[in-house]
């Protein structure tokens, strides 16, 4: 409990769980395939909550990496890895996932911000990045809606 404290700690833990989520969901989906004796397409075709989900995932995934690339690319104390982890819980909240949502609350709590500028290019790629994640995730939401009328 005390290693949780620090926020590479926590910061490491949300990536783990970014991609250990949908590389779960993954594996299930190869086991219900094989189980049912069908191709992965004409599954997902059958099961339209199924194509849904693999969105979900192929965002969780393009929000890890995009954790990766800050992380890398700033400091820990950066205005732009708090703004990013503040976007994250909304995401993850509207996305219905209340464990990422949690996650993303405890890294945001524990960072201090400091006076560091970030580039040019850091910013265009992070605003980049954090439209493309609403837009995605809005489209989802709007088809998770449309979806339980079904």
């Amino acid at each position: 409990m005390i290693a949780l404290k620090y926020l590479k700690v926590k910061k490491n833990v949300l990536l783990g769980y970014w991609v250990l989520v949908p590389a779960l969901f993954y594996f299930y989906l190869f086991l219900l395939s094989f189980n049912q004796q069908v191709e992965i397409k004409q599954l997902i075709v059958q099961v339209p909550g199924l194509a849904l989900t693999l969105l979900l995932s192929f965002l969780t995934l393009f929000q890890a990496a995009a954790l990766y690339f800050i992380s890398s690319r700033t400091e820990e104390t950066s205005v732009l890895m708090k703004k990013f982890f503040a976007f994250g819980i909304t995401q993850q909240i509207l996305t219905g996932n209340f464990i990422g949502a949690a996650l993303c609350y405890f890294v945001n709590k524990n960072i201090a911000v400091g006076d560091e500028q970030d580039s040019m290019n850091t910013k265009i790629i992070f605003y980049s990045m954090t439209v493309f994640i609403g837009v995605i995730s809005l489209v989802i939401l709007m088809i998770a809606i449309r979806m339980r009328g079904v």
